[in-house]
């Protein structure tokens, strides 16, 4: 069986929480992080009928998108969301929320709406900036390996799907011990000349100050000689993506197939009913970010458009369509197989339907 604590660091290794938005709240926000994991349910919203579901199917563990708790609670009372806060402590049950960390995802919720659309060369809309440090150390020959191995233990040489990854360059040090020194080798007031290795890697900023105690308690040498330089790179996370249609189609015509595709109860459709190639699909509310799609897609697919930004679209000449902010609904079924990859737990996708909007 599987703890909490250990399914919450899986799913932080593949969905980090920091890369959730500042605003947000996402990570175990009731249970036990000792608790074991009977089954995952995974829904969009966190209400009493999701609570209920979850009961039924002897599932313990509710992952939902949207998050129950956002800022600080004065009172918990039982009604309201109260009330599901108190059913949930009762019946001893996990709720966690992966909202803008698994909007930013490069399989997250964008993602999924682009797949169930059928749309074709997936990526990153906007791609965020990420900062990385990067270590530079000289080690006598024979004593590279051991530090390698001790810096790879605490996360040092890991990018992407691949870690211990090092380069290593041969060279001599030269140097001179004076007399207060305690040298490694070499001669006090000696000139000494040792072959060394320079080895170089890349580690995340947090990892700082582990990676300094590491290599002053595993360096052979009293003073090492290192360097760490700090720089920024597109991150493998962002907002929204961008896809290409399987062949090009009207605006229209997109707008039909996306209300068929997300199960829409309604559709609107903003700008001249025009030829459509390239899509940006930005989930739950994104028409923020307008500008900043402009000119690199054809058509931006988000939800929860006001009147007076559509004209906004209008103006900029950037065709949209308003594909609801319960279009991400189809996270249910897109994280029940993210996590199926990733653990040996029954996870279930929640077939209530929280969409709070009804139509005629």
């Amino acid at each position: 069986m599987m703890k909490i604590n250990t399914l919450m660091s899986i799913i932080n290794n593949e969905i980090p929480m920091h890369t959730a938005e500042s605003w947000d709240n996402v990570g175990l926000l009731i249970g036990d992080t000792e608790r074991e994991v009977t089954g995952i349910l995974t829904a969009l919203d966190c209400t009493m009928a999701v609570v209920t579901e979850a009961i039924e199917q002897n599932v313990n563990t509710i992952i939902c998108h949207h998050p129950l708790i956002f800022s600080g609670i004065k009172a918990i009372q039982n009604h309201g969301y109260g009330e599901i806060i108190h059913a949930l402590i009762k019946n001893e049950m996990n709720l966690i929320a992966l909202h803008t960390n698994l909007d930013a995802h490069p399989k997250g919720v964008s993602a999924m709406i682009a797949n169930q659309l059928e749309l074709n060369n997936i990526e990153i809309l906007l791609p965020d900036q990420t900062e990385l440090c990067k270590l530079q150390i000289y080690v006598p020959n024979h004593h590279a390996q051991g530090l390698k191995e001790k810096l790879a233990a605490t996360g040092a040489g890991k990018i992407g799907d691949y870690d211990h990854c090092f380069y290593s360059s041969k060279g001599h040090g030269e140097f001179r011990p004076l007399e207060n020194a305690q040298p490694f080798v070499g001669n006090i007031n000696e000139v000494h000349v040792e072959e060394e290795l320079k080895v170089e890697c890349v580690f995340e900023p947090h990892l700082k100050q582990q990676i300094i105690e590491v290599i002053h308690q595993y360096h052979p040498y009293e003073t090492p000689a290192y360097e760490i330089l700090t720089f920024t790179l597109p991150a493998q996370f962002g907002t929204g993506v961008k896809a290409h249609l399987p062949q090009p189609m009207m605006l229209s015509e997109l707008a039909q197939l996306a209300k068929a595709k997300l199960s829409l109860d309604v559709v609107k459709w903003i700008g001249e009913d025009q030829r459509i190639s390239t899509v940006g699909i930005i989930g739950g509310a994104g028409v923020s970010y307008m500008k900043d799609v402009q000119n690199k897609v054809d058509v931006l697919l988000t939800g929860d458009i006001k009147y007076h930004e559509a004209h906004d679209l209008m103006m900029m000449q950037l065709p949209a369509i308003d594909i609801t902010h319960y279009s991400e609904c189809v996270m249910k079924e897109g994280l029940k197989r993210l996590l199926d990859a990733l653990i040996d737990v029954p996870v279930i996708a929640s077939s209530v339907n929280t969409n709070p909007f009804n139509v005629y």
